[in-house]
């Protein structure tokens, strides 16, 4: 077997999620060979992107920091706990409801337009022609674009997961800090 039959073979396992890490090792050794063929060169850019290791770090004492502006707020408003137990409930769930009902409204309202425009759709002749004759061919491209797709919309997700970690971050500080001072 071929070098390039191998890693076409190990690009398959990779995309349906089955590889082992020894073998995304040997993938990401090949794809970033400084000689590797342009033919490798998305597969590269995709594995790179969802491999991305770069962090956000956080300033220097910011816990420090926060956990004084905590403490000093704390203080200043000491709202007493039987306050906080005595919030209206029942008000809170009928809202929810009424978001769920309206949503819901709006979903069926949404598919009644939907099969309205499919069930009323006009002659055939309208509608642009299969632009590939080879159905497999076709497949092949569209999974092509799917991956491309898909690999942008990871690239928009990875900083968006690193804020996400930041905010769990912090809000286990605030938890520490107000159960402290219960």
């Amino acid at each position: 077997m071929t070098d390039d039959n191998k890693i076409e073979q190990l690009l398959k396992v990779f995309y349906n999620g089955d590889t082992t890490p020894e073998e995304e090792a040997l993938l990401f050794k090949f794809l970033n060979n400084e000689n590797v063929e342009e033919k490798w060169h998305t597969d590269r850019n995709i594995l790179n992107a969802l491999y991305d290791s770069s962090e956000i770090t956080l300033p220097k004492g910011i816990n420090e920091r926060l956990e004084n502006v905590l403490n000093k707020h704390i203080e200043e408003t000491s709202i007493p706990k039987i306050e906080i137990r005595h919030k209206k409930r029942p008000l809170q769930l009928n809202t929810r409801r009424f978001y769920i009902a309206l949503t819901s409204s709006a979903a069926a309202i949404l598919i009644c337009i939907g099969i309205f425009f499919i069930t009323n759709k006009q002659s055939s002749s309208d509608f642009i022609a299969d632009t590939y004759a080879n159905p497999e061919e076709a497949a092949i491209v569209a999974e092509k674009v799917l991956l491309l797709v898909s690999s942008r919309l990871n690239q928009g997700f990875t900083p968006l997961e690193k804020v996400k970690e930041s905010v769990d971050k912090t809000n286990e500080i605030l938890y520490e800090n107000l159960k402290i001072n219960d």
